[in-house]
């Protein structure tokens, strides 16, 4: 049941909510602290998968009102404080500080499934209703409505939020454009093992033995592998990130065979080597890395259905922030609905917190997603000049405007000057952005243009 000491300013809305991820449970459950009556419909029937995501400090602020969650997800994730960056052949090149915490709030690294699963368990117990198994077949919108169709039957609400993924079906209703998502170029090999299949092994066991946290990057032309462990839950995850050059109708997952990873990392770190070769086989997938362009229309044409997390904004895993950015999206929405409800004092204008929405968030998240390709392309075509005359070139961004963003107070704060921006047409400035952003738009295609080349650093956004 919902909590009896939380306020229900939203008391009396119906919300629709598609996919069980973190843009639809974070949207889910903010609208439910909040009083609205909230139904998620997810396709997957158990969609407690994964192996580790990092939710950053920004997260971490959204998440902290959330009954137990954060407490939860701290005390089994780890909070590293350094990042090894070595060469393929196992050269450091960089020892980099990581900061656990950043004004008060944990960088947790955590298993994705488990908190996937404290999410759902929250979410459930303020009252949301959950259906899994459920596989939305269309949306659909009136002048005071929206719902979704499952099978035969139409669930109608006052307003449909759609975190559907990067393959996202109600994409195409929002904006009006049939696109697909686009290859990114390469795919992963991804696995989360337990710790203790690497004893015995004199080259490894030390890894099964630390009693803190480890990351350690290997860097290559056209890819890079990445080992974190969890010395909690006596875990480890092991990625490689390598060309994709299969069919995008391919199921984009597919499973893995070590020997395929051994061959991507011929000639690699024998350390790297000897930890693959005790990677258990049925923990691997091959996991395709699939894109979209920014888009700017994330509201349907009547503004009753909005787009949220990866069906908004994709992100590749190198941008370490695409699970904060969905959570931040939901709390700028249930922070927009309550100032909306207030400013009228009857209901909220729910086209009006959909467009706002829209507008206080796309710039940043523009910019985040593009962080992501950027750091790649820095491990993959790397300029060793730059790294010769300064190793941090080579860093993975920690920026205090990602970290120590509060999402909830930046939708209240700018509530009536975003309003009056859509109302009125008066100039709007994104502030959650780095100081002197100029905003600009790209497309994956011009960016991959660049992909098997260095370019210089003015090139980059998000590195300095």
């Amino acid at each position: 049941m919902r909590q009896d000491s939380q306020e229900t300013p939203l008391k009396g809305l119906n919300a629709i909510v598609i996919g069980a991820g973190f843009g639809g449970l974070g949207s889910a459950i903010e609208l439910a602290r909040l009083g609205a009556t909230v139904r998620i419909f997810d396709v997957i029937h158990v969609p407690i998968s994964g192996d580790v995501i990092r939710f950053e400090a920004n997260a971490s602020r959204v998440m902290e009102p959330w009954g137990r969650v954060l407490d939860e997800i701290t005390t089994g994730g780890v909070l590293l404080d350094n990042m090894t960056i070595m060469d393929k052949d196992g050269k450091i090149l960089l020892e980099q500080p990581m900061q656990p915490m950043y004004e008060g709030y944990p960088n947790n690294v955590a298993k994705r499934g488990e908190v996937q699963r404290s999410l759902l368990d929250y979410a459930s117990s303020i009252g949301v209703e959950v259906n899994l198994g459920a596989p939305v077949a269309e949306v659909f919108e009136s002048d005071t409505s929206a719902g979704v169709r499952i099978g035969d039957e139409l669930h109608e609400a006052d307003c449909v939020l759609a975190g559907d993924g990067v393959r996202s079906k109600a994409r195409a209703f929002v904006t009006g454009v049939a696109d697909r998502p686009k290859k990114s170029g390469y795919a992963i090999y991804r696995t989360w093992f337990p710790l203790d299949m690497l004893e015995g092994d004199s080259k490894v066991e030390g890894l099964a033995r630390s009693e803190q946290p480890i990351c350690k990057i290997w860097i290559a032309p056209e890819s890079h592998a990445v080992l974190t462990t969890n010395f909690k839950m006596r875990a480890a995850t092991c990625f490689l990130t390598h060309k994709d050059l299969s069919d995008i109708n391919e199921d984009w997952n597919q499973p893995g065979r070590v020997q395929d990873m051994l061959a991507c990392a011929e000639g690699w770190d024998a350390e790297l080597r000897h930890i693959i070769q005790h990677i258990p086989t049925d923990s691997l997938i091959d996991h395709k890395m699939l894109w979209r362009d920014p888009v700017q229309k994330w509201v349907s044409p009547k503004g009753r259905i909005c787009l949220v997390g990866d069906a908004a904004h994709p992100h590749l895993p190198t941008s370490g922030t695409g699970a904060a950015q969905a959570l931040e999206g939901a709390a700028t929405i249930g922070a927009l609905m309550q100032k909306s409800l207030e400013a009228s004092g009857n209901s909220p204008d729910i086209p009006l917190v959909f467009r706002a929405y829209e507008k206080l968030r796309y710039e940043r998240t523009s910019l985040t997603q593009r962080m992501g390709w950027e750091t790649r392309h820095a491990w993959h075509q790397t300029d060793w000049d730059a790294v010769a005359a300064d190793p941090n070139y080579l860093k993975l961004p920690q920026h205090g405007w990602v970290l120590g963003h509060d999402a909830r107070k930046y939708a209240r704060d700018n509530f009536e000057g975003v309003v009056h921006h859509l109302r009125n047409g008066t100039p709007f400035v994104s502030t959650n952005v780095p100081k002197g952003h100029v905003h600009e738009e790209w497309t994956v295609e011009a960016l991959l243009q660049h992909d098997g080349q260095t370019v210089g650093k003015e090139f980059y956004r998000t590195r300095g």
